[in-house]
Protein backbone atom coordinates (compact mmCIF):
# COMPACT_ATOMS: atom_id res chain seq x y z
CA UNK A 1 0.00 0.00 0.00
CA UNK A 2 2.58 2.60 0.79
CA UNK A 3 4.20 2.13 -2.93
CA UNK A 4 0.68 2.59 -4.26
CA UNK A 5 0.58 5.73 -2.36
CA UNK A 6 3.65 7.12 -3.71
CA UNK A 7 2.92 6.32 -6.94
CA UNK A 8 -0.65 7.85 -6.53
CA UNK A 9 0.99 11.49 -5.10
CA UNK A 10 2.90 11.58 -8.40
CA UNK A 11 0.35 10.50 -10.25
CA UNK A 12 -1.92 13.56 -8.40
CA UNK A 13 0.79 15.73 -9.03
CA UNK A 14 1.06 16.04 -5.05
CA UNK A 15 4.49 15.97 -3.28
CA UNK A 16 3.60 13.15 -1.06
CA UNK A 17 0.39 10.69 -0.07
CA UNK A 18 -1.14 10.09 3.09
CA UNK A 19 -1.05 5.82 4.27
CA UNK A 20 -2.62 4.18 7.21
CA UNK A 21 -1.70 0.90 8.86
CA UNK A 22 2.19 1.81 9.06
CA UNK A 23 1.91 3.21 12.58
CA UNK A 24 3.59 0.51 15.35
CA UNK A 25 6.11 -1.05 12.37
CA UNK A 26 9.87 0.34 11.97
CA UNK A 27 8.79 0.94 8.19
CA UNK A 28 8.54 4.91 8.99
CA UNK A 29 11.70 4.98 10.40
CA UNK A 30 13.47 2.89 8.06
CA UNK A 31 12.07 4.77 5.16
CA UNK A 32 12.65 8.31 6.44
CA UNK A 33 8.62 8.89 6.15
CA UNK A 34 7.13 11.87 7.79
CA UNK A 35 3.94 12.00 10.29
CA UNK A 36 1.60 15.15 9.89
CA UNK A 37 -0.83 16.34 12.07
CA UNK A 38 -4.23 15.85 10.74
CA UNK A 39 -5.49 19.13 9.77
CA UNK A 40 -9.07 18.32 10.58
CA UNK A 41 -8.12 18.53 14.06
CA UNK A 42 -8.33 14.74 15.06
CA UNK A 43 -5.46 14.86 17.29
CA UNK A 44 -4.43 11.93 15.59
CA UNK A 45 -0.87 11.84 13.13
CA UNK A 46 -0.96 10.33 9.77
CA UNK A 47 2.20 9.19 7.67
CA UNK A 48 2.56 10.54 4.71
CA UNK A 49 4.87 8.76 1.38
CA UNK A 50 6.62 10.85 -0.68
CA UNK A 51 6.35 10.62 -4.72
CA UNK A 52 6.98 7.84 -7.02
CA UNK A 53 7.55 8.79 -9.79
CA UNK A 54 9.27 6.31 -12.20
CA UNK A 55 11.22 7.11 -15.71
CA UNK A 56 9.76 4.51 -16.92
CA UNK A 57 6.78 2.23 -16.82
CA UNK A 58 6.25 -1.09 -18.46
CA UNK A 59 3.29 -3.06 -18.63
CA UNK A 60 1.64 -6.52 -20.09
CA UNK A 61 -1.70 -6.02 -21.28
CA UNK A 62 -4.23 -8.97 -22.17
CA UNK A 63 -5.43 -6.28 -25.53
CA UNK A 64 -4.05 -3.46 -27.41
CA UNK A 65 -5.01 -1.65 -30.83
CA UNK A 66 -2.77 0.04 -32.85
CA UNK A 67 -2.98 3.37 -30.74
CA UNK A 68 -1.62 1.79 -28.08
CA UNK A 69 -5.18 1.93 -26.10
CA UNK A 70 -3.94 -0.74 -23.82
CA UNK A 71 -6.70 -3.34 -21.71
CA UNK A 72 -5.71 -5.33 -18.45
CA UNK A 73 -8.55 -7.52 -17.60
CA UNK A 74 -6.92 -9.10 -14.48
CA UNK A 75 -6.77 -6.70 -11.48
CA UNK A 76 -5.26 -2.72 -12.32
CA UNK A 77 -3.92 -2.59 -8.79
CA UNK A 78 -0.29 -1.37 -9.53
CA UNK A 79 -1.16 -0.72 -13.59
CA UNK A 80 -2.90 2.06 -13.14
CA UNK A 81 -1.18 4.24 -10.39
CA UNK A 82 2.18 3.18 -12.19
CA UNK A 83 1.14 4.04 -15.71
CA UNK A 84 0.02 7.67 -14.22
CA UNK A 85 3.26 8.21 -12.12
CA UNK A 86 5.75 7.51 -14.70
CA UNK A 87 7.48 9.83 -17.39
CA UNK A 88 7.27 7.15 -19.97
CA UNK A 89 5.07 4.08 -20.57
CA UNK A 90 5.62 1.05 -22.98
CA UNK A 91 3.14 -1.75 -23.47
CA UNK A 92 3.42 -5.23 -24.02
CA UNK A 93 0.20 -7.05 -24.50
CA UNK A 94 -0.58 -10.86 -25.63
CA UNK A 95 -2.46 -9.95 -28.67
CA UNK A 96 -3.38 -6.81 -31.12
CA UNK A 97 -6.88 -6.11 -31.40
CA UNK A 98 -8.86 -3.58 -33.47
CA UNK A 99 -9.55 0.15 -32.16
CA UNK A 100 -13.23 -1.18 -32.71
CA UNK A 101 -13.33 -4.18 -30.26
CA UNK A 102 -12.08 -1.66 -27.70
CA UNK A 103 -14.27 0.99 -28.50
CA UNK A 104 -17.53 -1.36 -27.56
CA UNK A 105 -16.19 -1.23 -23.89
CA UNK A 106 -14.45 1.40 -23.19
CA UNK A 107 -14.44 1.51 -19.73
CA UNK A 108 -12.26 -1.73 -19.92
CA UNK A 109 -9.00 0.61 -21.14
CA UNK A 110 -6.96 0.58 -18.70
CA UNK A 111 -4.25 3.00 -20.28
CA UNK A 112 -5.39 5.51 -22.69
CA UNK A 113 -3.26 5.18 -26.21
CA UNK A 114 -1.97 9.06 -25.78
CA UNK A 115 -0.35 8.08 -22.88
CA UNK A 116 1.76 4.79 -24.36
CA UNK A 117 5.22 5.51 -26.21
CA UNK A 118 5.48 2.35 -27.24
CA UNK A 119 3.85 -1.20 -28.06
CA UNK A 120 5.30 -4.93 -28.62
CA UNK A 121 3.27 -8.07 -29.16
CA UNK A 122 4.56 -10.30 -26.56
CA UNK A 123 2.00 -13.67 -26.29
CA UNK A 124 2.69 -15.04 -22.71
CA UNK A 125 5.05 -12.19 -21.97
CA UNK A 126 3.93 -12.38 -18.20
CA UNK A 127 5.53 -15.50 -17.76
CA UNK A 128 6.23 -16.80 -15.15
CA UNK A 129 3.66 -14.72 -13.79
CA UNK A 130 -0.10 -14.73 -14.66
CA UNK A 131 -2.63 -13.25 -17.23
CA UNK A 132 -6.00 -12.99 -16.17
CA UNK A 133 -7.48 -15.40 -17.71
CA UNK A 134 -5.06 -16.51 -20.20
CA UNK A 135 -2.37 -18.23 -17.76
CA UNK A 136 -1.53 -18.85 -14.38
CA UNK A 137 1.62 -18.66 -12.19
CA UNK A 138 3.99 -20.79 -13.40
CA UNK A 139 5.32 -21.94 -9.93
CA UNK A 140 7.36 -24.67 -10.81
CA UNK A 141 9.58 -22.02 -12.89
CA UNK A 142 9.74 -19.21 -10.34
CA UNK A 143 11.11 -22.34 -7.63
CA UNK A 144 13.73 -23.06 -10.22
CA UNK A 145 14.33 -19.66 -10.95
CA UNK A 146 14.62 -19.07 -7.29
CA UNK A 147 17.40 -21.26 -6.55
CA UNK A 148 20.91 -20.20 -5.76
CA UNK A 149 23.01 -22.15 -8.22
CA UNK A 150 24.96 -21.68 -11.34
CA UNK A 151 23.25 -21.54 -14.17
CA UNK A 152 19.77 -20.81 -12.82
CA UNK A 153 19.44 -17.67 -14.76
CA UNK A 154 20.36 -18.69 -18.11
CA UNK A 155 18.05 -22.19 -17.61
CA UNK A 156 15.31 -19.63 -16.51
CA UNK A 157 15.69 -17.39 -19.78
CA UNK A 158 16.30 -20.80 -21.88
CA UNK A 159 12.48 -21.79 -20.89
CA UNK A 160 10.96 -18.48 -21.42
CA UNK A 161 7.87 -18.90 -24.08
CA UNK A 162 9.70 -16.47 -26.60
CA UNK A 163 12.57 -18.70 -26.50
CA UNK A 164 10.66 -21.63 -26.91
CA UNK A 165 8.38 -20.50 -29.73
CA UNK A 166 11.34 -18.90 -31.42
CA UNK A 167 12.98 -22.55 -31.38
CA UNK A 168 9.84 -24.16 -32.72
CA UNK A 169 10.22 -21.56 -35.60
CA UNK A 170 13.44 -22.27 -36.46
CA UNK A 171 12.87 -26.08 -36.66
CA UNK A 172 9.93 -25.78 -38.48
CA UNK A 173 11.84 -24.01 -41.40
CA UNK A 174 14.53 -26.90 -41.35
Amino acid sequence: MTLVAGLRAAAYGVPFQPVAGVHGSDLPQLNGWKAIADPYGSGRDVYVIPAIQPDVAVIHANEVDEQGNARVLGSPFWDHPLTRAARRVLVTAERLVSSESLAAQPELTLVPGFMVEAVAIVPRGAWPGSMHPLYEIDYAAVERYMKDAPGVLEAHLAAAPEVSKAREAADERR
